[in-house]
């Protein structure tokens, strides 16, 4: 174990002539073990350093002993499976393609991950109905890579089992459905996603997907997809740092998107509420996250610098435009459930007791979701002696929101 530790040291060091060896030795030897050391090291080195692991990999390769790498299929590595299909597609030939067809056929999941990357970039259409099964698999990398080999073949048959998919009343079927887009890359069909997303009980698995298969700030501009980009953005927010890492608020573009929602509300009267509610309830969260440094202290430098970049921009707002919104968000109560209770979450949040005689009119609402929500709005308003207790548990069927609305009055 100690050699080993030895190994991986210099492997990942700056000293290139100890780093070559190990290098070498990796590759020639097929060393399982070490290459289990690594990917357990992987998560802990910066890019930079990954980049010259990749490197020193790559240059121990040569034609005499590239098959090698097929022998570390048996271990999956999302952060080398590009290396590995990458150094063989320059090895390429018929017998090593069907060699890897072989393998996609009866490998180990592990190994058909693998596969399907090689055959991304060598597009053999051979390997099309296995890939087509796989691109559903439940082992996402399988997945993932299968999805993508058939986007660049532009396989029609999986598209449509995909968008099919889209309208599962299965949830998690729907989202693989969207992840194979992501993968898939071509001509994605955004109206259904977007539909998809609205209609699940996993918005925001759904929504953290979608700036991976499109630009949002591109999105915007476009009056077709404004409101669903705006529900999009809601979405991640409440996903963000819980569901949907930290890490990825560069993908969804958060500066840019927040920087955009607030110059549209100086300008603009379209979504105007909609977008209130959205910047203030990213103001209460960034902030949450900014100052408590358990939500990001094991988040990279970068990372940690865009939130307080976004934290300064919603700052740097007058307080004048902040009292605006407050008045604006009110006005989303009368739109639909989802509208309504994403409001009231920002409601309770700033303690807009402004919207007070408006919840009170909403515990008539035929959603009992609405109903739960407005009680609780009423109780952090210290407001529910003002209410009939039991005119607003008549209204209500199901047994658990029957208790929590019990419950509010007991706190």
């Amino acid at each position: 174990m100690e050699n080993l530790e030895a190994e991986i040291k210099d492997l990942i060091g700056k000293d290139e002539s100890k780093a070559r060896p190990v290098a070498e030795k990796l590759i020639n030897t097929s060393d399982i073990e070490l290459f289990k050391a690594l990917i357990c090291k992987t998560d802990f080195l910066f890019d930079f350093v990954k980049n010259n692991v990749a490197k020193r990999i790559e240059g121990a390769v040569n034609k005499n002993n590239f098959k090698n790498i097929i022998n570390f299929f048996t271990v999956y590595s999302s952060e080398y499976d590009d290396l590995f299909a990458g150094i063989l597609a320059k090895h390429a030939s018929q017998d090593l393609t069907d060699e890897i067809f072989e393998m996609l056929q009866s490998g180990t999941n592990e190994q058909k991950a693998y596969c399907a990357k090689y055959f991304s970039l060598i597009p053999d259409t051979v390997s099309i109905e296995d890939l087509q099964k796989y691109a559903f698999s439940d082992f996402e990398p399988l997945a993932l890579n299968s999805a993508q080999a058939l986007g660049i073949m532009r396989d029609d048959i999986s598209y449509d089992i995909a968008l099919s998919n889209l309208e599962s009343e299965d949830d998690f079927e729907k989202l693989q459905a969207v992840k194979f887009f992501t993968a898939y890359e071509k001509n994605p069909p955004l109206n259904e996603i977007f539909e998809a997303m609205k209609k699940s009980n996993m918005p925001e698995n759904i929504a953290g997907e979608i700036p991976y298969i499109a630009n949002l700030t591109t999105l915007f501009s476009q009056d077709e997809y404004k409101k669903n980009v705006l529900i999009t953005f809601d979405n991640i927010l409440s996903g963000l740092g819980e569901i949907l890492p930290l890490s990825q608020i560069f993908q969804f573009e958060l500066f840019e998107v927040t920087e955009l929602l607030i110059n549209t509300n100086k300008t603009e009267n379209k979504y105007r509420s909609k977008i209130a509610q959205i910047l203030l309830k990213e103001r209460a969260k960034i902030k949450m996250f900014c100052e408590n440094e358990e939500y990001i202290f094991d988040e990279d430098k970068n990372t940690k610098q865009e939130l307080c970049a976004v934290q300064k921009l919603l700052q740097s707002q007058s307080k004048e435009f902040w009292q605006e919104q407050s008045k604006e968000v009110l006005k989303e109560l009368d739109h639909c459930r989802h509208r309504i209770c994403a409001a009231l979450e920002v409601i309770i949040e700033y303690n807009l007791k402004d919207a007070a005689e408006k919840i009170k009119s909403l515990l008539t609402h035929e959603n009992e979701i609405v109903v739960c929500k407005c009680t609780e709005a009423l109780k952090e308003f210290n407001m529910l002696s003002e209410v009939n207790k039991e005119e607003v548990l008549s209204r209500i069927q199901n047994e658990n929101l029957k208790a929590l609305i019990e419950s509010y009055w007991r706190e």
